[in-house]
């Protein structure tokens, strides 16, 4: 806990960059614009399957640095997802349906769910403030990460 007690200290551009650097790490992309696009399709899912309050409750939350990725996601309604599963499953067969997937597997758009949501935990302490669904942050935190850092 000591380290995520450092991280709080840090201004929010800051916890952005490491952010970003860190899932890029992660994941194994090196495209910057390629994280900056897998982020932005992951938010835009969560904030579609969120209410709308609770959506606009993330994105206030989040530094400036984020309200770009939100912009593009535009105002379409998708189904509600009450459980992660739900989620990367309709985030999968959407990319699946996309002009330039950027999923092979529905166990990679899991992981970069994970991956990018847990990291925003650990960077931004975004579950501390009970936006997203129980069922989510229940079902992100008993996937293990392999990559503590």
């Amino acid at each position: 806990m000591g380290e995520q007690e450092g991280y709080r200290s840090l201004p929010s551009e800051d916890k952005s960059i490491l952010f970003f650097r860190n899932v890029k790490r992660v994941l194994g992309i090196s495209s910057t614009q390629s994280i900056v696009a897998l982020v932005s399709k992951v938010l835009t899912h969560v904030c579609r399957n969120l209410p709308g309050q609770q959506a606009t409750a993330l994105m206030s939350r989040l530094p400036l640095t984020f309200q770009p990725l939100f912009f593009r996601a535009g105002s379409e309604s998708a189904p509600c997802c009450a459980y992660l599963d739900e989620l990367v499953e309709n985030m999968y067969e959407e990319d699946r349906r996309s002009e330039h997937p950027q999923f092979s597997t529905e166990v990679e758009a899991l992981n970069a769910v994970v991956v990018i949501l847990r990291k925003l935990d650990k960077y931004l302490n975004i579950f501390s403030y009970n936006i997203l669904k129980p069922q989510w942050v229940e079902g992100l935190r008993q996937i293990p990460l392999e990559d503590a850092a």
